[in-house]
């Protein structure tokens, strides 16, 4: 079984070579976090991506978390930043070739709404919330967690994304199943928050020595070569390979896993 996760950026024009790299890796289950939804036919396609994704792909199954709804962006009183072309939601999308049995978001950083004035956002941040999926694999149910971290400039958190952390955990809890964390949360693996997660679930970063998640860039909001991508596993999921993908069709660079079930 083949997990391939990615923050596949809404600022680049990349939709077709996300589908190529799925054709290419052949995930089980493909895990996309700044995914946009087109809700209207004058969207362009550049800011289309999941429903790019999902024609030109053969996943049966299909979540889409919208954190968040807009025509457009702005900023500094009304100065167009970028235009969508119609109404778009932004959020984590999940697709799988094995059955998805329940699927929801759970947010712990403001509410799903409007968001247009980014003039704030480095400050304020704009809704977040991680999705919990529970798919059935081969007769047993694990619980797959998607994440797109609080953003915050340093990298190294603050209480927001400690709270991130805890309502993770308190929902993972409730479940009880074997358990795959993946996503961007934008931190950096000395942060408080992560060392939190290290106490309840295997890191693969740190357990593959992986020094970078990023390809090297500077958009000027962030710049590459550092980590902020993860996969946690459960002690009850047996990692076959984990691998990153050195690929420039994002500002994150792909995880792949590749993974078992545990006998019981």
């Amino acid at each position: 079984m083949r997990i391939l996760d990615l923050n596949i950026g809404i600022k680049l024009d990349n939709g077709w070579e996300v589908v190529r790299l799925i054709d290419e890796s052949n995930p089980s289950i493909v895990v996309l976090q700044e995914a946009m939804r087109g809700l209207e036919d004058s969207v362009f396609e550049q800011y289309n991506s999941a429903n790019v994704i999902k024609k030109n792909t053969d996943y049966p199954y299909h979540f889409f978390g919208p954190l968040w709804i807009a025509s457009h962006h702005e900023k500094n009183g009304g100065v167009i930043s970028k235009n969508f072309g119609g109404l778009v939601e932004q959020g984590n999308y999940v697709l799988s070739r094995y059955e998805i049995l329940s699927s929801f978001n759970v947010f712990y950083h403001q509410h799903y709404g409007e968001f247009t004035d980014t003039t704030n956002f480095r400050v304020e941040d704009h809704p977040r919330a991680f999705t919990e999926t529970i798919i059935e694999v081969e007769g047993k149910k694990i619980c797959l967690i998607n994440v797109h971290g609080i953003w915050n400039h340093d990298k190294l958190g603050d209480e927001r994304c400690i709270h991130q952390i805890h309502s993770i955990l308190e929902e993972v809890k409730k479940i009880d199943l074997p358990t795959i964390i993946v996503g961007d949360f934008n931190l950096l693996p000395e942060s408080e928050a992560i060392s939190i997660m290290n106490k309840y679930f295997k890191n693969l970063i740190t357990e593959f020595h992986i020094t970078s998640t990023r390809p090297k860039f500077d958009d000027g909001l962030d710049q590459g070569e550092y980590v902020c991508d993860y996969i946690f596993v459960s002690d009850d999921i047996s990692v076959v390979n984990f691998q990153v993908i050195d690929t420039d069709i994002s500002d994150h660079l792909p995880l792949l896993l590749d993974f078992e079930l545990k006998e019981d």
